[in-house]
């Protein structure tokens, strides 16, 4: 199964990148042809479009980290957590993250990347505050399930090439919708705790996110649907990125394991 995940992910990823560039390229060619100059409207597009998807594949998760604020730390500043990711990255055989820090109190985690080698957990201060050593282990094993099976590298290029523009273009709501389903962090939950083999902690920890708010003020609309929870207020247009399925029926998911 994490192997068909990763593939489907990947996959996934392609069909991203070439739906962008056919957007573009559309766009480009009915404004040149509204113009009368279709030619150049379609070579227009084309100088924005790959440009961009190559962008998004290589520095997507840079992107994610710097419109999050997220700041990288040091083991020396937070030892525990690095202790953390290095000891279930060796135990999932992949390369440790690199680890970063969002300075917020709500409780919360993502994690980006194009791939094992060239990804990153960050974590809310909230988060390391409120959870012991097992819950934090739990949510790192989620946020780990994500990395190993890619999910990291289609939701960059999601969070880039369509939720950005669905920012400033809200009918692109929905196709952030389509492309982001709820499947993701019920795969990521049960993955996880393969990993720690402890479902209780993943448990405890989903149960304390529901406890709490888990607004992250500093969280950019677009990269909703990489947090292990909703980081944004509920209403309005964030109705429109609503991309994760109620803690609720998680919790229940994992109980019956």
């Amino acid at each position: 199964m994490p192997h068909q995940e990763r593939e489907n992910n990947v996959r996934r990823s392609w069909l991203v990148l070439a739906g962008f560039v056919v957007v573009v390229l559309a766009i480009g060619y009915g404004l040149g042809i509204a113009f009368g100059a279709a030619l150049i409207g379609l070579i227009v597009a084309a100088a924005i479009a790959f440009p961009l998807s190559l962008i998004g594949y290589r520095s997507g998760d840079k992107i994610v980290l710097r419109l999050n604020r997220a700041r990288e730390v040091s083991p020396q500043e937070e030892p525990r957590f690095h202790n953390i990711v290095e000891g279930l990255a060796m135990t999932a055989g992949i390369p440790k993250p690199r680890v970063y820090v969002v300075d917020d109190e709500a409780p919360n985690a993502f994690a980006t990347g194009r791939d094992p080698a060239h990804s990153s957990i960050a974590v809310t201060r909230g988060m390391l505050d409120t959870m012991n050593r097992v819950e934090l282990e739990a949510v790192i094993a989620h946020e780990l399930a994500h990395v190993e099976s890619r999910d990291t590298l289609a939701m960059a290029l999601t969070v880039t090439l369509v939720g950005l523009p669905a920012t400033v273009l809200p009918f692109m709501g929905p196709l952030l919708q389509t492309t982001v389903g709820p499947s993701r962090e019920f795969y990521a939950d049960l993955t996880g705790v393969q990993l720690t083999r402890y479902p209780p902690g993943l448990i405890s920890a989903l149960e304390k996110l529901k406890a709490r708010r888990t607004e992250v003020h500093a969280a950019a609309r677009a990269t909703e649907p990489l947090w292990i929870d909703s980081p944004l207020s509920a209403g309005g247009l964030n109705r429109l990125f609503d991309t994760h399925p109620p803690l609720d029926e998680r919790i229940k998911l994992l109980r019956e394991l």
